[in-house]
């Protein structure tokens, strides 16, 4: 039973991509990979450290010190749909995240815990787990907005910017 809720938290989440638009998934899709590159890296710190240690169950021999259904699945297409409904209103994300990382943390943790999903032993608070989880929401949010300003396409004032188009940003202004 175990197996079958990890290769659900793996794959299920990347099927409701489906009901996304393409161009959504492409935009949202870099601060997902993000996310999951500092979760990884906090993961890697909190083993080091002794912050909190997973010893539940695995589906590959070498996923020890992370949780990879959870950090490669589930919970890098959360991040894309709470981009989808929340990013260009930050009091709403910031909120969204305090809850949903508050509700894992508080329930859904402890219920992976007892079916044996999960099980770790933490030297820190539930509480300091949380703020790195907002602090992370912060940073993943000033570099969506970074990424939008950067792949953000001027607008062609005349027919020769519409004819430099296809070229990258950095050419256009060389080639005027």
């Amino acid at each position: 039973m175990q197996v079958i809720i990890l290769w659900s938290l793996l794959i299920l989440p990347w099927t409701s991509l489906l009901f996304l638009k393409m161009d959504t998934v492409r935009r949202y899709m870099p601060v997902a990979l993000f996310m999951t590159v500092l979760d990884t890296l906090a993961y890697q710190a909190a083993y080091h450290y002794g912050w909190w240690e997973e010893t539940g169950s695995s589906l590959f021999g070498w996923d020890k010190i992370l949780p990879v259904p959870w950090v490669y699945g589930a919970y890098l297409v959360i991040v894309i749909w709470i981009f989808r409904f929340t990013f260009g209103k930050f009091w709403i994300y910031l909120i969204v995240n305090v809850l949903l990382d508050g509700l894992f943390m508080y329930i859904v943790y402890p219920i992976w815990q007892r079916l044996g999903l999960v099980s770790s032993e933490s030297t820190l608070p539930t509480i300091a787990t949380i703020a790195m989880m907002v602090g992370f929401a912060l940073i993943i949010y000033l570099y969506q907005m970074w990424q939008d300003e950067v792949f953000k396409e001027p607008k062609a004032n005349h027919k020769n910017d519409q004819e430099l188009n296809w070229r990258p940003l950095h050419w256009r202004k060389k080639a005027r």
